[in-house]
């Protein structure tokens, strides 16, 4: 088999861009429609905890709820440092919930700055996604025409004459 081939595998990558560019658009649509179509709710903080490790600090908080049908609605909530910041002291948080909704979960207080951290991830996501389109393109190129002419020969040709040497 031609080395030249494993090249096309660089198609993984804008495949990968394109998984994560869903990824954000369907939680993006997700908290649209919990906020505008869900129930709302005042939910209780049962445990909060942010962590530092290295240069990377997130956290998480568990919140408990109960719906309007009895249902005691307990989850685990990721949350980045700039969401932290944000409900760090609170021990209740009003919350919309919809479960149906592909992010069933949207805590108030966060909704403006979430919606603008996942807007960012939509624009780095798609730059990426069409970056790697244009790379994976002209690589596949490049790949096409060693396979179909194969590599270069290489010469080598001595420049200098070589002289005998005189005793």
């Amino acid at each position: 088999m031609n080395k030249y081939y494993f090249i096309f595998f660089i198609w993984l990558l804008p495949i990968y861009f394109f998984g994560q560019f869903g990824y954000q658009a369907l939680t993006y649509f997700g908290i649209q429609s919990t906020y505008n179509q869900g129930d709302s709710y005042v939910a209780t903080v049962t445990d909060f905890d942010v962590k530092q490790i290295a240069a990377q600090t997130n956290g998480y908080v568990v919140i408990q709820f109960n719906t309007s049908d009895g249902e005691v609605v307990e989850e685990r909530l990721a949350l980045p440092v700039q969401f932290a910041q944000v409900i760090m002291n609170s021990e209740l948080i009003p919350v919309r919930y919809s479960e149906s909704s592909f992010s069933p979960i949207v805590m108030m207080p966060i909704y403006d700055l979430q919606q603008n951290v996942i807007r960012v991830n939509l624009a780095v996501t798609l730059f990426g996604t069409i970056v790697t389109i244009l790379i994976s393109f002209f690589a596949s190129r490049y790949a096409l025409r060693k396979v179909k002419d194969g590599d270069d020969e290489i010469e080598i040709e001595m420049m200098d004459e070589i002289t005998p040497a005189v005793s």
